[in-house]
């Protein structure tokens, strides 16, 4: 005790001493970043802490020596008399940081402690640590003098992984965990659908899908790193992946559709309330269950429910509903969360909690007609109940900020959630920053977190939805965006947070990356359009018709393969007729002409996404990733090009026309395979061959395995083969 105080002591006074010359600074200098942003960075005169110099560990107070990153874990229990250590102190008397995941972190020459009241602050004040030490090492400096106070504004701080359409390998969720930890996440929402190996209701789970007791490890796992896993089973609608199975056809609102269940049928609660009970045993010890229930669209149809809307209203309908779930989950001691807009559609004001176009004038006047609808039920809106404010844009209309308003007011628990991917492209992400909007997430996730602070609303989701399914690597920039904002909501700006994103995820330093990504969305955007004749032809003045209203790159489905083929074949562009040279080409000059565009930029672009990939410390992955689905776009231009060759009144050019394309789409398999092989690296790329599927409007839903991304492709090359067939 006596070495304790000591020591104590002697970085005070040493602190003291040094701290009343220094100045207090928003950020450590270049190139130390921690990620989220720390609330307080003073700098102190005097040596730092070299590279490699901790070597030891003191714990003080009643606790366990927390999960430590790759360079701290290496640390051995040690003396306080010995150099190069790292004290953490559990002090439950502080009184000066606001939460127990907050920490002081004081870094002096060869020291480094860390206090706090709370085993949290203690984990995330290491994981700070290692970031500076990280960079100690890369960079060959010294981390410098410095004391530390940190705390989070938002206490629930969550992201989403949504397993409807595909399942990652059990390993990639357990390094998922580890990397939101890193940055201070403290909650993954799980929408498990049918990925999930129920027992009571063992008919719902797909084949390959994770058992609870595997669900449960990680549960335990990601609790060690100060992460709660909350299950997400979807209860009135988006019930599919329930309901497609005929056994449970008797529960549906209509016989005929398979998404919303019957709320006034026993037998639906008999069903929902099996599965949920299997989803609290796969995640033992959390605090909350998500059940959902957005979107319903078609109850109060069904010969029961009719009655009830007609008399008393949809609202009552749907309020049953939420209380009987909500006294469920009471039962079985979880907080249940909801999704929020049905209560707010049948009280007639959810349009006003999106649309940019209602002014303010019009959205408080819904709200004034809505308001009376929604207190006349209020005794019927549960109290143990979270409202998840959802809201994918900037968040800033007024009837969102007036919703927030009536839940505070009314007593009613209300958090938010946003979205780190709102177009569900494929990769690269549309930053339009100079419109004040992202198609990114980026902007939208700080602007409405950002909103969450100034309504002391106190927890966060990033949804990260998977209706076209891409790559989990596709959403990690909007993961750790809101990791940063939900901890210091005004800290860094948008460019220095893709900075330091950059270099904690990478270790690299790349001042052009955001032109970079804009130039391989380009390509993208030309990917999902080329093959289709909306937004790829010209007029007859030769003025480029109206492009595709939104990026798109599936095929709604249609009952039948055969009827998919007859419709969707039609809406492609059709291939050159030789006996008429040059028309093809010219009506599709607008499409040529960003063709040349990308044809002429690949040599840069895919060498500097190698450069990218030869010059990263960490996760080389996403880049592998990255090249590889960029080859596979670019492969299409090289297909248009040889057909505008066949296209030619040039008759050496148009015989080398048809090999020039048999090459272009062999290429495009050759580019598939490989971006296969690297799906398939973290994810599993097919389902078993007795999963029955899941068909409605979502992109991923069209396939049982990755086919789902090229259908237009395999629609185009099969029309190609017969032409080839008949030139």
């Amino acid at each position: 005790m006596k070495k304790s105080i000591l020591l104590s002591s002697t970085i005070c006074i040493l602190i003291s001493f040094c701290s009343w010359v220094d100045l207090l600074a928003e950020k450590l200098p270049s190139p130390f970043v921690i990620l989220p942003q720390p609330q307080s960075v003073i700098l102190l005169n005097g040596p730092g802490l070299e590279p490699g110099m901790l070597q030891h560990l003191i714990l003080k107070g009643e606790f366990n020596r927390p999960v430590m990153g790759d360079l701290l874990s290496q640390l051995t229990i040690g003396e306080l008399t010995e150099k190069g250590t790292l004290t953490l102190v559990l002090d439950k008397t502080i009184t000066s940081l606001p939460s127990e995941e907050g920490y002081i972190m004081t870094i002096y020459k060869d020291r480094v402690e860390v206090i706090s009241d709370g085993e949290a602050g203690l984990f995330y004040g290491c994981q700070s640590l290692e970031q500076l030490l990280e960079d100690a090492r890369d960079y060959n400096k010294p981390v410098p003098s410095c004391k530390i106070t940190d705390y989070p504004v938002l206490s629930y701080r969550a992201v989403h992984f949504d397993l409807k359409h595909h399942l990652d390998h059990m390993n990639y969720y357990y390094e998922s965990i580890d990397r939101l930890a890193r940055y201070k996440i403290n909650a993954v929402v799980i929408e498990f659908e049918d990925k999930l190996r129920y027992r009571r209701q063992p008919l719902v789970g797909a084949p390959q899908s994770i058992s609870i007791d595997e669900m449960a490890a990680l549960t335990r796992y990601a609790r060690e790193r100060h992460i709660e896993i909350t299950p997400l089973v979807q209860g009135l609608g988006h019930a599919t992946f329930i309901l497609k199975h005929q056994e449970y056809a008797g529960l549906r609102e209509l016989p005929w559709n398979k998404w919303a269940f019957c709320p006034l049928n026993e037998g639906t609660y008999q069903v929902l309330f099996d599965m949920y009970r299997d989803a609290i045993d796969a995640t033992p010890g959390s605090k909350y269950l998500h059940i959902g229930g957005d979107e319903i669209g078609n109850i109060g149809l069904c010969p029961r429910c009719k009655p009830m809307a007609d008399k008393e209203g949809m609202l009552s309908l749907s309020l049953y509903w939420l209380k009987r779930v909500c006294e469920f989950a009471k039962e079985n001691g979880r907080i249940p969360i909801f999704w929020d807009d049905m209560p707010l559609k049948h009280g007639g004001v959810y349009e006003s909690t999106w649309s940019d176009e209602l002014t303010s004038a019009l959205a408080t006047k819904a709200w004034k007609e809505g308001t009376s609808k929604l207190d006349n039920l209020l005794t019927d809106f549960p109290k143990n109940c979270v409202y998840m404010r959802w809201n994918y844009s900037m968040a800033r209309q007024p009837g969102n900020v007036l919703a927030l308003d009536w839940y505070k007011s009314h007593g009613l628990k209300a958090m938010v959630a946003t979205a780190t991917n709102t177009e569900g492209g494929m990769l690269f992400q549309e930053d339009e920053r100079d419109r004040g909007m992202a198609s990114s997430g980026i902007i939208t996730i700080r602007s409405f977190i950002q909103l969450a602070a100034e309504k002391n609303i106190t927890g966060m989701l990033c949804t990260a939805w998977d209706d076209k399914s891409p790559h989990m690597e596709n959403y990690w920039r909007g993961f750790i965006a809101a990791a940063e904002y939900s901890w210091n909501p005004n800290g860094r700006t948008l460019e220095e947070y893709d900075s330091a994103w950059l270099q904690r995820e990478f270790g690299i330093s790349f001042p052009d990356y955001l032109n970079l990504n804009n130039q391989l969305r380009r390509g993208s955007v030309l990917w999902y359009e080329a093959l289709f004749r909306q937004g790829s032809q010209m007029d007859e003045d030769n003025n480029a018709l109206q492009s595709l209203p939104q990026v798109e790159h599936w095929l709604p489905p249609i009952e039948g393969r055969e009827k998919i083929q007859f419709d969707y074949t039609s809406k492609l562009i059709e291939l050159p007729d030789l006996n008429s040279p040059g028309t093809w080409s010219k009506k599709y000059k607008n499409l040529l002409d960003r063709v040349l565009i990308e044809k002429n930029s690949y040599k840069e672009l895919s060498g500097r996404l190698t450069e990218l990939y030869d010059k990263s410390r960490r996760n080389r992955y996403y880049w592998s990733l990255s090249i590889a689905l960029y080859n596979l776009q670019s492969t299409i231009p090289d297909l248009l090009l040889a057909l505008k060759e066949s296209d030619s009144t040039d008759k050496v050019h148009q015989d080398a026309g048809p090999d020039d394309v048999k090459k272009a789409m062999k290429e495009f398999q050759e580019t598939w395979k490989e971006l296969e092989d690297v799906y398939g690296q973290t994810r599993f790329i097919s389902y078993p061959a007795n999963y029955v599927p899941d068909r409605y409007f979502h992109l991923a839903s069209q396939r049982e395995d990755l086919t789902w991304m090229i259908q237009p492709e395999e629609l185009y090359f099969g029309m190609i083969n017969k032409w080839l067939k008949i030139h």
